[in-house]
C-alpha cells in the first residue's frame, strides 16, 4: 500500500485508528426529494483525495465526483432524476451528467428509425434502475479495497435480454478509478449492440488554459463544420454557445499495449494556491474502437465530453444501412474497461 498519512503498510495504519471507515469506506443512501426522489446511490470516499457518487438506479453510473473538493465530473442544471422520468424522445430532459452516463446496450448516438421501429437518443439503460451484488470495504493483503458491483438489465418480452454487470473499485492510497463492464447476450437470438460511456468533465478541470490531449488520427464532425482544429483546448463560456461532436477515427493505442490514453490539465486554484489539475482516462482500444468528444462552451453549460463507443454517434439505422452495426451473438459477452486517474501537483499534494 502507498504512503498514507505518513503511514506505509497496514498495519502502521490500524495502529493509528480504531476503524477504517475514519479513513477510507462508504454509505448507502437514498434521495428524498425532487425528482430523484426513491433513487439509492452510494457515497464512496477512497482515503486518498477522492470522493464520487454510484447512482445504483441509474444503470450504476458515476454522477458527482471530487477531488480534494474540486468538482471534476460536469452536472447538469437537471439535477438528480428517477429513473421514472425517463423521456424516451428526449434524453436531455433526463440527462444528470455526472462523470459516466451510459448510452446503450442497443442503441446510442442520433434518434433513428431502424426496421420500422423507433428508437430515441442515446439508449434507455441510463435510465434503468439497477440491481446491487456487491457493497464492500476489504482488505487485499495489504492493499484496501472499496468494491462495488451493480446488475442492469435491458430486456422485452420477445425482444432482446442484456445483461450488463459492472464493476467499480478504489482503493486507499490511489487516486484511480477503475470501471469494468461485462455485457452479455442472455437471449437465444443474435441482438443488435451499441454501446458508449459517455464521461462528462466540467470547470474547473475546464476552462481557457486547460489542455485536451487525444492520440493522433483522422477526424470529422458528427456536429459541426469547418475545420477539425481547435479540439485540444477549450473556450471562455460564450453567450448561445452550441455545442460541437467530433469523432476521433482510429486513435492511437499506447505503444506499451492496445489501450487509449486521453488527458486533460488545466491550472486550479486551490486553498490559495496555483495548482496543476489533471485527470487521464485510460480505455482498451478494441472494445471502444471509436471516440466521440463533445464540446458545450455555452454560459451555464460549459461541458466537456470524452466518450469511448464501439461505434459513431450517428445512429443505428446509419450502421445498418452500412454494415457496421455491432452485433452479440447468443450468450456472447464483451467486456469493457476503464482506468481514471487524477492528480493535484504542484505543492497541493502533502
Amino acid at each position: 500500500m502507498p504512503e498514507v498519512y505518513g503511514q506505509n503498510g497496514k498495519q502502521s495504519l490500524l495502529e493509528h485508528v480504531s476503524d477504517i471507515r475514519q479513513i477510507a469506506g462508504f454509505q448507502r443512501m437514498e434521495l428524498i426529494q425532487g425528482k430523484g426522489k426513491g433513487n439509492e446511490v452510494i457515497q464512496v470516499r477512497n482515503g486518498s483525495g477522492l470522493q464520487f457518487q454510484i447512482s445504483v438506479s441509474r444503470a450504476f453510473d458515476i454522477g458527482m465526483c471530487e477531488f480534494y473538493g474540486i468538482p471534476i465530473a460536469w452536472m447538469s442544471q437537471i439535477g438528480p432524476v428517477s429513473p421514472f422520468s425517463y423521456e424516451k424522445e428526449n434524453w436531455n430532459h433526463s440527462f444528470e451528467g455526472g462523470l459516466l452516463a451510459t448510452c446503450g446496450l442497443t442503441t446510442m448516438g442520433k434518434p433513428s428509425v431502424d426496421e420500422g421501429r423507433a428508437f430515441g437518443p442515446h439508449g434507455r439503460i441510463s435510465s434503468t434502475a439497477g440491481e446491487l451484488l456487491q457493497a464492500e470495504g476489504r482488505w487485499n493483503g495489504g492493499q484496501y479495497e472499496l468494491i462495488f458491483r451493480g446488475l442492469v438489465r435491458e430486456s422485452a418480452v420477445n425482444g432482446e435480454n442484456i445483461a450488463m454487470e459492472r464493476t467499480i473499485v478504489t482503493r486507499l492510497g490511489e487516486n484511480r478509478i477503475y470501471i469494468t463492464d461485462k455485457v452479455t447476450n442472455e437471449s437465444f437470438q443474435p441482438v443488435e449492440h451499441l454501446m458508449m460511456h459517455h464521461f462528462n468533465f466540467g470547470f474547473p478541470l475546464i476552462g481557457e488554459s486547460c489542455s485536451i490531449s487525444i492520440p493522433p488520427g483522422p477526424k470529422r464532425w458528427i456536429n459541426g463544420e469547418g475545420a477539425t482544429d481547435g479540439w485540444s483546448g477549450f473556450s471562455a463560456p460564450t453567450e448561445n454557445g452550441q455545442p460541437t461532436v467530433m469523432l476521433h477515427e482510429d486513435v492511437k493505442a499506447d505503444t506499451d499495449n492496445s489501450n487509449v490514453q486521453v488527458q486533460i490539465s488545466n491550472k486550479v486554484m486551490h486553498n490559495g494556491q496555483e495548482c496543476n489539475l489533471a485527470l487521464k482516462l485510460d480505455y482498451d482500444k478494441a472494445a471502444s474502437p471509436c471516440l466521440t468528444q463533445w464540446k458545450h462552451p455555452g454560459k451555464g453549460v460549459y461541458v466537456l465530453g470524452i466518450e469511448p463507443g464501439n461505434a459513431s454517434t450517428e445512429g443505428r439505422a446509419v450502421h445498418r444501412s452500412r454494415g457496421t452495426l455491432p452485433m452479440l451473438a447468443p450468450g456472447e459477452q464483451k467486456t469493457y474497461s476503464f482506468c481514471i486517474e487524477v492528480h493535484l501537483t504542484h505543492g497541493c499534494e502533502k
